[in-house]
């Protein structure tokens, strides 16, 4: 197939009226649609009023609602002169809702801790009441003496002792929380 200048012109009018044709028949089938949602003419709709900013808060505008036995209302378009907005009263903010249920109270603060230390012929003890609770901290014998610590009802008990059977010497601790303070009894032997 051989195409001359006189074909090629031929083609690219008859591309031309395509183009041109599928163009309108696309801006007829919009302006169409547009007409049936609408029903109103782009051309004969009226313009809007221009919005001023003001330093005033917008109103609040709300729709009729209709009841039960009320049809609803008609939806009018705007007119070319509007109406000015209403203002709807806001209401002013009453005191705090009360809650439905009542608090609990704020749970008492945990007892405070309290260390104490005693020092004796043989070493020292430290412990610590917690409220009713008591528990050691430390027990340490002197150079050359021994330790024995012992607890039985809420009270610890500390043995220093040195020396051997004969020529034993013995100092007996015992310690116990008093109104969560600690308090020492101290025996020697």
């Amino acid at each position: 197939m051989v195409i001359t200048r006189r074909s090629a012109g031929g083609i690219a009018a008859i591309w031309l009226a395509a183009v041109v044709g599928v163009s309108a028949t696309a801006w007829f089938a919009i302006d169409r649609a547009g007409r049936d949602i609408t029903s109103v003419k782009v051309a004969t709709m009226p313009t809007a009023p221009a919005q001023v900013p003001t330093t005033e808060p917008a109103p609040t505008m709300a729709a009729p609602r209709p009841t039960a036995t009320q049809k609803p209302t008609a939806v009018t378009r705007p007119s070319a002169t509007p109406a000015p907005p209403r203002r709807v009263a806001t209401p002013t903010p009453s005191a705090a809702p009360t809650p439905l249920t009542t608090p609990r109270p704020a749970p008492p603060p945990p007892p405070t801790r309290q260390d104490r230390t005693q020092v004796v012929d043989g070493g020292w003890v430290s412990v610590r009441c917690t409220g009713d609770s008591i528990a050691l901290r430390s027990a340490q014998p002197q150079f050359d003496w021994r330790v024995h610590v012992d607890t039985y009802q809420g009270r610890i008990y500390v043995s220093f002792s040195t020396g051997d059977e004969e020529d034993q010497r013995r100092t007996l601790v015992t310690a116990a929380c008093t109104n969560g303070t600690p308090t020492f009894a101290v025996t020697r032997r």
